[in-house]
């Protein structure tokens, strides 16, 4: 996992791939607060971006997820939540199994250790040997939030 604010992407450049670094441009030069929800394109399917608004859930309500062909990008660009994370072993069970059609995979409940608080301006790289749990509360109530997750395809799939 790799994480940092909108403000500091320039610094990050240099050291990713080139996919990275599409997504991570984009989300640079972009105001998300004119951008409608949907899906949009930035290099064919190549590299996509998903812009959504939603209310965080307890983290006991969301499922551990993972994707085989994609790393995932999420960017905040208003509101706040927790997404916890881990290695992705073969001992996870999968309970529900979208691959094929969405790259999308569902885990059973674990107990990640790891967490990381996105706030406005902050990001999120997942790789595909990473189980991350998005769209948690930070508080305990539920929260509204601008998610914007730019999909990277591997360059193997």
């Amino acid at each position: 996992m790799l994480c940092g604010n909108k403000q500091d992407i320039e610094k990050i450049l240099p050291y990713v791939s080139e996919g990275l670094q599409k997504a991570l441009q984009y989300i640079r030069e972009t105001n998300f607060a004119e951008l409608a929800n949907g899906e949009y394109e930035i290099d064919g399917r190549n590299v996509f971006v998903r812009v959504n608004t939603y209310l965080t859930e307890p983290k006991t309500d969301k499922k551990p997820e993972a994707h085989n062909k994609y790393i995932d990008v999420q960017y905040l660009g208003a509101g706040e939540e927790i997404i916890y994370f881990a290695p992705r072993r073969a001992e996870h069970i999968i309970v529900e199994d979208h691959a094929e059609e969405s790259d999308l995979l569902f885990y059973e409940e674990l107990d990640e250790k790891d967490r990381v608080v996105l706030q406005a301006g902050d990001f999120a790289v997942f790789f595909p040997w990473e189980l991350h749990r998005p769209g948690c509360s930070t508080k305990k109530e539920a929260q509204a939030v601008q998610k914007i997750v730019v999909k990277v395809k591997l360059k193997n799939q």
